[in-house]
């Protein structure tokens, strides 16, 4: 709001508060279907001699993805309704707080309360493993491939939390159809591109490390063309949509 001048860390506190109280038993029930999932997917592993109860780390990425891409999906909640975005949009809070308020919960805070909720379901399936004489491991968050799994998570839930406060109705949804349809724009464009010059590299042998024909020897491995889309997916995208997110906001209040 324009009379807010002020950043103030106990106003974002207390949007967290609210947004926590407001959506507490969506949140719940979805972390309870997770969970669920994971233990009736275990019970049948243990019936079938599967080995399942030893893949716990492929099961904490899996969860985290999909009840994280499902809050991120749901965020900016009051944005479903009308009097109810009429009503949040003149809380007594700025655009950046609103919006770090929702960034926080939804990507830190969830991450927290995911892995500690996790390490209590690692050790139930634990102590049940040990009566049974079944191998469990416990999680481990702070491998390179963990904290690899996290940076792609916060990445991709950008792109989720400007599709929640864009689309009005089924949020997740559109978004994913969004993300879907550019896709295959890129790959329609892609292929009539590569269809249209295919004539003009007929003698030429691809492989990993370059291109080869005749006298021409031409090394691709660490070429920069080959870095661009790399760079722009880890430290372009969440930044850009993060920017977005904040300017929707803004325009919403406008």
């Amino acid at each position: 709001m324009e009379h807010i001048k002020s950043f103030s860390f106990k106003r974002i506190l207390l949007m967290m508060q609210k947004t926590l109280y407001e959506n507490a038993k969506s949140v719940l029930t979805g972390l309870i279907t997770v969970f669920g999932l994971f233990s009736f997917i275990l019970f049948m592993s243990a019936l079938k001699d599967g080995e399942a109860w030893s893949k716990l780390q492929i099961f904490y990425y899996i969860g985290l993805f999909i009840a994280g891409f499902f809050i991120s999906g749901s965020a900016f909640s009051n944005f479903r309704n009308k009097e109810k975005t009429m009503s949040y949009l003149t809380l007594p809070a700025s655009s950046s707080e609103k919006f770090i308020s929702e960034w926080l919960l939804t990507s830190i805070v969830y991450i927290i309360i995911y892995s500690i909720i996790f390490y209590i379901f690692n050790l139930l399936v634990f102590l049940i493993g040990d009566v049974f004489n079944i191998q469990v491991n416990f999680i481990n968050l702070f491998s390179e491939e963990t904290l690899k799994m996290f940076l792609h998570f916060i990445i991709i839930q950008s792109i989720l939390l400007a599709g929640s406060a864009t689309f009005k109705k089924v949020p997740l949804f559109f978004t994913i159809s969004s993300l879907f349809i550019a896709g295959m724009i890129i790959t329609f464009y892609l292929t009539i591109l590569a269809l249209s010059i295919k004539g003009q590299f007929e003698g030429f042998h691809f492989s990993n490390n370059g291109i080869q024909g005749g006298d021409f020897n031409y090394s691709l491995e660490n070429h920069w063309l080959l870095k661009v889309p790399k760079i722009m997916y880890y430290y372009v995208t969440a930044p850009v949509f993060w920017i977005y997110t904040y300017f929707k906001l803004k325009e919403k209040e406008a």
